[in-house]
């Protein structure tokens, strides 16, 4: 799964990295945030927080991107491994735990993969759990404008229905994030509610999709 690269999602036989996804929600989270600190240049603990979680909307699109083309990684946390990159920190996982997708996995994904890291993080910040949410959904909209299969377009329908994510949650957060508009018509014309806090980092200014853009 090559394209999974696009989503800094690396598969590999023996993962390695500074820690995993698990150790990052637990007994290492200040340790991942002093590190997204000093990296970065984050002016605060919750700008790194928000900041980590626009690489680990990355590692969700991976998963939903594989689910769109009838695989699914099922591996543990503590099985997905945070790395180096060029522009941040990237992911390794083990091949051994790619499948085929089957019944259910969607929402193993929305449930057990996203809702646990954003309950985390909101917390570690602190920082509102719908600006963790919306830094995951950007990264969503653009994998599934690339994605124009059958699944695919089954995939988003569900993210859009509240009883999806029910009893978790009350409502759809993907829903909410799009505001009442289609898929397509929020792609061309993206703009976030909140602000990620991107523009709180040395000498980088407000994102083209920021709500503070005038």
């Amino acid at each position: 799964m090559d394209k999974l690269n696009l989503f800094q999602v690396q598969l590999q036989t023996n993962p390695n990295g500074f820690m995993t996804l698990s150790e990052s929600m637990g007994s290492r989270s200040d340790e991942l945030i002093a590190k997204v600190l000093e990296e970065s240049g984050a002016p605060t603990e919750t700008v790194a927080s928000s900041i980590f979680m626009r690489r680990f909307g990355f590692f969700i699109s991976a998963q939903l991107y594989l689910l769109a083309n009838g695989q699914m990684w099922g591996g543990p946390m503590s099985e997905v491994y945070l790395t180096e990159a060029e522009y941040g920190i990237s992911f390794e996982i083990d091949g051994k735990w790619l499948r085929p997708r089957r019944e259910g996995d969607l929402e193993i994904v929305l449930k057990d993969y996203a809702l646990p890291v954003v309950e985390t993080f909101r917390t570690v910040g602190p920082i509102s759990k719908l600006n963790l949410w919306e830094n995951i959904w950007g990264y969503v909209i653009w994998m599934y404008g690339m994605e124009s299969s059958v699944q695919a377009e089954q995939d988003v329908q569900d993210l859009l229905t509240d009883s999806f994510w029910q009893p978790e949650m009350r409502k759809s957060h993907f829903k909410q994030f799009l505001g009442g508009h289609g898929l397509a018509q929020s792609k061309a014309e993206y703009k976030r509610v909140t602000c990620c806090l991107y523009k709180e980092l040395p000498e980088t200014d407000k994102c083209p999709y920021c709500p503070l853009r005038k």
